[in-house]
């Protein structure tokens, strides 16, 4: 029953890592993405080497546009 149990807490460990590093990775490109915005390049370069979608890449560039 224990070892059950050890099981089941490793495999929970292992997913909550793995969705951890992949939140992080997800906040990583949107902070490149906005680093790269700022520096006026263009939407497609951002999409190319972020990975991703040019919808988001348009949020992103409203929300740091000044008003």
């Amino acid at each position: 029953m224990k070892k059950i149990v050890s099981l089941g807490f490793d495999e929970a460990r292992a997913e909550a890592m793995a969705e951890g590093l992949a939140k992080g990775e997800a906040q990583e490109k949107f902070a490149t993405a906005k680093r790269m915005l700022s520096l006026g390049k263009s939407l497609q370069d951002i999409m190319l080497i972020t990975d991703l979608p040019m919808n988001k890449i348009q949020e992103l560039q409203t929300e740091i546009k000044p008003t």
